[in-house]
C-alpha cells in the first residue's frame, strides 16, 4: 500500500506557484486547528470545532479515518490564504459528495474506456529511433504487466492513428472499473487524465508503481526533448511536482474506499478485545 505519511508528505510540499493562487483566494485562512471526528461509520473534518462542507453545502463525510486525517492536514498545511486550487484531497472528495455533473460509476467508467485509446503508453515514435527504443524498454515492462494482470491483448501505435482495443478488453476492464465505489472511480478518473494513461493510473492502484514514478513514465517522451533542447530551472521541476500530489491524492483515495482498517479496543484484563472495522 502507497503509505499514509509518504502520500501526505508529497501533499504538504510548499508549491512556489501558491503565490500565484494566492491572488485569486477569496478569504484568507480563518481557523486555528484541524480536527477529526467519526459519524457513526463515517468522519468528518473539523476546522475550530466547525464541521467542514461542501460547495453545495453538505458535511464533507469520507467512510475512512486515514482519508479524513489527510484531508485534516492538508487544510493544516494552508498558511496565511486557502489555496484552493491545489488542495486535491479536498477538491475529489467534494466533487464525489456534490457530484455537480450528475454522473454515475457507469459514465466515468464509459469515460475510462473511450480514453483508453489515447493512453500516453499506447503511442510510439515512428520518426525518432533512439525515442521508439527508449519508449519500449520504459513502457513495456508497463504494457507486459497490464497485459497479463488482465489477461489481455493490447497493440500499440507507431503513428497518430489509434491503436484498436478490442471488445473483450472492454468488458474486462469495465468490471474492473465498475467494482470500484463511485469516490474511488471518481479518483481513478482524476488520476488518468493527469498521468494521459490509465494504464499508468491502473499500475499505481496495483501497486506497480509510485506516483512519482509514473510521472516520470508518463513524461517520458517531454523529458527526452529536454534532454536534447534544455529546460526552464524550475518550470519543468513545478509541472512534476504538481502531477506527482494529483496522482498521490487520487490513489490515496482509492486505497482509503477500497482497503478495510480496523483497530483493536482496548478492554479490561480477563476481558476479550473487540475489534471495530471503518
Amino acid at each position: 500500500m502507497f503509505p499514509l505519511r509518504k502520500a501526505v508528505n508529497i501533499l504538504r510540499i510548499p508549491c512556489p506557484n501558491c503565490f500565484h493562487f494566492q491572488r485569486y483566494a477569496t478569504r484568507k485562512r480563518f481557523y486555528r486547528n484541524t480536527s477529526i471526528i467519526q459519524n457513526e461509520q463515517n468522519w468528518e473534518v473539523t476546522l475550530d470545532q466547525r464541521r467542514l462542507k461542501t460547495p453545495n453545502g453538505k458535511v464533507l463525510l469520507v467512510s475512512s479515518e486515514p482519508l479524513a486525517r489527510a484531508i485534516a492536514a492538508e487544510w493544516d498545511s494552508q498558511k496565511e490564504y486557502i489555496a484552493q486550487p491545489v488542495m486535491h484531497l479536498t477538491a475529489l472528495c467534494n466533487t464525489a459528495l456534490d457530484n455537480p455533473g450528475k454522473l454515475t460509476s457507469h459514465d466515468i467508467t464509459s469515460y475510462l474506456l473511450n480514453y483508453l485509446p489515447t493512453d500516453t503508453l499506447l503511442f510510439h515514435s515512428d520518426e525518432e529511433d533512439e525515442l521508439r527504443v527508449l519508449q519500449e524498454q520504459k513502457w513495456g515492462a508497463i504494457l507486459d504487466w497490464f497485459q497479463e494482470r488482465f489477461n489481455v491483448k493490447q497493440e500499440v501505435s507507431r503513428g497518430l492513428s489509434l491503436p484498436p482495443v478490442s471488445t473483450e478488453t472492454r468488458g474486462i476492464l469495465a468490471r474492473h472499473f465498475l467494482s470500484y465505489k463511485f469516490p474511488a472511480l471518481n479518483a481513478i478518473c482524476f488520476g488518468a487524465e493527469a498521468l494521459k494513461s490509465p494504464i499508468l493510473m491502473l499500475a499505481c492502484i496495483e501497486r506497480r508503481l509510485d506516483p512519482k514514478d509514473a510521472v516520470l513514465l508518463a513524461r517520458l517522451e517531454e523529458e527526452y526533448q529536454l534532454i536534447h533542447w534544455g529546460r526552464v530551472p524550475w518550470a519543468h521541476e513545478l509541472n512534476q511536482a504538481e502531477l506527482t500530489a494529483r496522482v498521490a491524492a487520487a490513489l490515496l483515495v482509492v486505497q482509503c474506499s477500497v482497503e478495510r482498517h480496523s483497530s483493536a479496543v482496548k478492554a479490561p484484563p480477563g476481558e476479550i478485545a473487540t475489534q471495530s472495522n471503518y
